[in-house]
């Protein structure tokens, strides 16, 4: 017979709100029974979700609740550890929002929590169930592009003078803090291999706060695969979200329903020749061989990001592993750290807006 999770909220925010409204689309499996923030105004007028919720002045306030079972992170991030520790010690699950750290040594602390408390603790990376990144997984892994060989993964957030916390370094914000987890994680895992050497470009160009606004970073899988990230928050004319490119064709996502694919003809065997030392002809190409490419479209499946809250459900009720693993989250947070070390980035201290 199946259970509900009774479970809270800390932060009342867009994020905390996000998880609420998440979370009641698996009815049977959670029960929203407290949420705490200590912005008196942020425990008002809260949605229809939180209708039952007791509202709490603080996470220690909640943690005494004895109902509860898991609680959600959804917090400013340099609070992200410190409550995680905090909740894992009162025995609860603790369910970590992304950047699931502020460094790895932070990290480290989980992971001594976690082994104290085994079963208790989670990471949300829930962009690892976009529909079409599952999707493009999927279409790589089926060999239809080949070999993979180069990744690409961008995002643009807009062109933004954003100016709330989350641009702060103080409170570890930017860019890369704020978006690099998300396609960290993805690009790791079309690497599908350690990485043996990391590139990065961090740097601030209109954003009123102090952190950075675009990135990119290149990443060297030990299999040979190379993925490029980069998120921009000043991009006014944003490009393609996914490109990969494979021995026999490339596959493209650019927001959507639709996945685009050109590849080799599945009967087209390229004979192994060898260059010609002679003038090249007088047009481009190879004249010893005619290829045959199949253009073909994929629809994007309509399975929610959300689908993370069932697979911890059935983790934490039926002791499935859970897809996102602890050394997962650590490379994600490595990976970022290096990229913060390799660009040199350095916040511009007392920056004041001169518009």
């Amino acid at each position: 017979m199946s259970r509900v999770i009774k479970y809270g909220i800390v932060g009342n925010g867009r994020i905390g709100r996000s998880h609420a409204q998440e979370m009641a689309s698996y009815p049977g499996k959670f029960e929203l029974v407290a949420c705490a923030d200590h912005a008196p105004e942020r425990r008002e007028n809260l949605p229809k979700e939180y209708a039952n919720a007791v509202k709490c002045a603080s996470l220690e306030e909640m943690l005494k609740n004895d109902a509860i079972e898991m609680v959600t992170i959804a917090t400013r991030h340099p609070d992200h550890v410190p409550m995680a520790l905090q909740i894992m010690a009162a025995g609860k699950i603790a369910v970590v929002e992304k950047p699931v750290a502020c460094s790895t040594a932070e990290m480290e602390l989980l992971r001594q929590a976690s082994a104290k408390h085994p079963g208790k603790l989670f990471f949300r990376h829930n962009r690892r169930f976009e529909p079409a990144f599952i999707k493009v997984r999927e279409l790589c892994d089926s060999g239809l592009i080949g070999d993979v060989q180069y990744i690409k993964l961008y995002r643009s957030v807009g062109y933004c003078r954003r100016n709330d916390w989350m641009t702060m370094t103080e409170f570890f914000g930017g860019l890369l803090s704020n978006w690099g987890p998300h396609l960290i994680d993805q690009a790791l895992c079309f690497l599908d291999s350690p990485v043996t050497e990391v590139w990065a470009d961090v740097r601030r160009v209109i954003s009123i706060g102090d952190g950075d606004d675009i990135f990119k970073i290149i990443l060297r899988g030990a299999n040979g695969r190379l993925a490029d990230v980069e998120v921009a928050g000043c991009n006014a004319m944003p490009g393609r979200e996914m490109e990969i490119v494979g021995s026999r064709g490339t596959i493209v996502f650019n927001g959507g329903a639709v996945i685009d694919v050109r590849h080799l003809d599945p009967a087209t065997k390229l004979v192994s020749t060898t260059p010609h030392p002679e003038n090249a002809g007088l047009s481009y190409g190879n004249f010893e061989e005619k290829l045959y490419f199949v253009e073909a479209k994929y629809q994007v499946p309509t399975t929610p990001m959300s689908i993370i809250w069932s697979h911890l459900y059935d983790t934490v009720v039926k002791g499935v592993p859970f897809p996102v693993t602890f050394d997962q989250a650590y490379n994600v947070v490595k990976v970022t750290e290096e990229a913060f070390a390799k660009s040199g980035f350095a916040a511009i201290k007392n920056f004041k807006s001169k518009a």
